[in-house]
C-alpha cells in the first residue's frame, strides 16, 4: 500500500509539472544609424532602430479550475556600446516638452535602471474572472500608442518620446486586467507613490509619483481601438513655488488621455493616434500669478502597406503646445508652438520573425525647451529667432538593421 501511495505521489509530479511551462523568448535589433540634432551629427552601430531588444522568462502553471500562476522577467540589455538608439538618445532632452519643470520632472515614470528589473516584470494570477498583476507593469497608453503607430511601435518613425509622452511602465504597481468579450476588455493600473526621498539624487528618482490608469480596449476582425486616461500625481513633500518665477512641484496632478483606433482594409492598414495632456502646476499656490499649466495635443496619422515581402510604412504627426507649463518667463514663447514629425520605412521579411530595415525620420520640434538641451557644448534658447529660423530645432535619424525575434 505504500509503495502504491508512493507511485501515485510521484505520477501527480509528473502531472503537476507537465501542466507548467517556462519559455524563453525576445527580440535582438541592431543597425547602423546617422542622423542630426540641432545642428550636432552623430553615426554608430546601435541597437532598436525597429523593435526594442529584450529578453523574456515567460512562465505559467495550471493549477487547475481555469486557474493559472504567471511571471514574466524581462531584460532590456544593451547589445551595443550605446543603449538605446539614436533616436531615443537624442529625444530625451526633448521630452522635457513634457517635463521641463520640478513640477513634471517629479512625474517620471521608472527609478529603474541597468539590465536587472528594467523590463516588464510581474507575477500573476489569472481565472475567469481576469487577471491580476504585482511588478513593474507596461500601461494600456503605451498599448494605445502603440496601436496608433503600428509598426513603428517606439522606434524610429513613431513618435514615442518626441510627439508622445513617455509612460512605458511603472514600477510598484498592480493592474488588474478583465476578461475579453465580444472584443472588448478593460484594464486598472495603480501605482504606489513614495512620499519620502530615497536612493541618491544622481541615481535615482527621489520621489516616487501616485498613479492611476484606466484603459478600454477593442479589437473585432478589421476593428481596434483603444484609449487609456493616466493620471499622476507628484508627492506633496516636494518642493513648493518661492518666487513668481517658479512653480510648485508639489501635488502636482498630471493627465493624460490617449485614443488611437487601425482599421486593415487588406491591401493597406490605416491608425490614428491622438494624446492630450494637461497638469494643474500653475494653479498650486497664489506665488505663481501666471498660468504655468501644461496643455498639449498630438496627433498621428499612420499606414502600412504589405507587398510580397515588403513592408511600407509611413507616419505623419504634430503636438501642439497651447501652454507650456514652464518654469521661466521665456517659455512662453512656446505657447501656441507645433512640433512635426515623419516617418518612413520599409521592412523585408526573410521570414515571420526575421526581417532587414530601412527607416527614416525627420521632426522640428518646436514646442521644446531648447534651454534644456545643449547644442555643442552650450544650452539653446527659446527666443523668438530661434523659433523662426528651426535650424536648430530639426532633427533627422536614418537607420538600417537586422530584428529577428525567437
Amino acid at each position: 500500500m505504500k509503495k502504491t501511495l508512493v507511485a501515485i505521489a510521484a505520477l501527480a509530479a509528473l502531472g503537476a509539472q507537465a501542466q507548467s511551462t517556462v519559455t524563453l523568448t525576445g527580440v535582438m535589433d541592431a543597425g547602423y544609424q546617422s542622423g542630426k540634432e540641432y545642428g550636432q551629427s552623430a553615426s554608430t552601430v546601435v541597437q532598436n532602430g525597429s523593435r526594442t531588444t529584450a529578453i523574456k522568462f515567460i512562465a505559467v502553471e495550471d493549477l487547475g479550475q481555469g486557474m493559472k500562476a504567471k511571471f514574466q522577467f524581462e531584460a532590456d540589455p544593451a547589445i551595443t556600446a550605446a543603449n538605446g538608439n539614436l533616436n531615443n538618445a537624442y529625444i530625451k532632452a526633448d521630452s522635457r516638452a513634457f517635463a521641463n519643470s520640478a513640477a513634471q520632472s517629479g512625474n517620471t515614470a521608472s527609478a529603474q535602471s541597468g539590465l536587472v528589473g528594467a523590463g516588464y516584470n510581474y507575477v500573476g494570477l489569472e481565472s475567469s474572472i481576469g487577471e491580476v498583476q504585482f511588478g513593474t507593469l507596461n500601461t494600456n497608453t503605451l498599448a494605445t500608442q502603440g496601436l496608433g503607430a503600428q509598426k513603428f511601435g517606439t522606434a524610429i518613425g513613431s513618435g514615442y518620446k518626441k510627439i508622445w509622452a513617455d509612460l512605458t511602465r511603472f514600477e510598484n504597481s498592480f493592474k488588474y486586467i478583465t476578461p475579453t468579450i465580444a472584443g472588448f476588455n478593460a484594464t486598472y493600473l495603480k501605482g504606489v507613490a513614495n512620499d519620502s526621498a530615497y536612493g541618491s539624487t544622481t541615481t535615482v528618482t527621489l520621489r516616487r509619483p501616485a498613479v492611476e490608469e484606466i484603459g478600454l480596449n477593442y479589437a473585432n476582425g478589421p476593428v481596434a481601438v483603444a484609449y487609456s486616461n493616466l493620471t499622476s500625481k507628484t508627492s506633496p513633500n516636494e518642493a513648493p513655488a518661492t518666487t513668481a518665477a517658479t512653480v510648485s512641484a508639489a501635488n502636482v496632478k498630471t493627465t493624460y488621455d490617449t485614443l488611437a483606433a487601425t482599421y486593415d482594409f487588406g491591401i493597406a492598414k490605416v491608425g490614428y493616434g491622438m494624446q492630450n495632456a494637461k497638469n494643474n502646476a500653475g494653479f498650486n499656490t497664489a506665488v505663481t500669478p501666471l498660468d504655468r499649466s501644461l496643455n498639449t495635443k498630438a496627433q498621428m496619422l499612420t499606414a502600412t502597406v504589405p507587398y510580397g515581402n515588403f513592408l511600407f510604412l509611413a507616419n505623419s504627426g504634430s503636438r501642439k503646445t497651447n501652454n507650456q507649463g514652464g518654469v521661466l518667463d521665456t517659455q512662453t514663447a512656446l505657447n501656441g508652438q507645433k512640433s512635426k514629425f515623419t516617418g518612413l520605412g520599409a521592412h523585408y521579411n526573410f521570414s515571420k520573425n526575421t526581417y532587414a530595415y530601412l527607416m527614416y525620420e525627420k521632426a522640428t520640434m518646436n514646442d521644446v525647451d531648447m534651454s534644456a538641451v545643449v547644442v555643442n557644448g552650450a544650452a539653446g534658447s527659446n527666443a523668438a529667432q530661434a523659433l523662426t529660423a528651426g535650424t536648430d530645432r530639426k532633427r533627422t535619424v536614418t537607420a538600417i538593421g537586422l530584428s529577428t525575434a525567437y
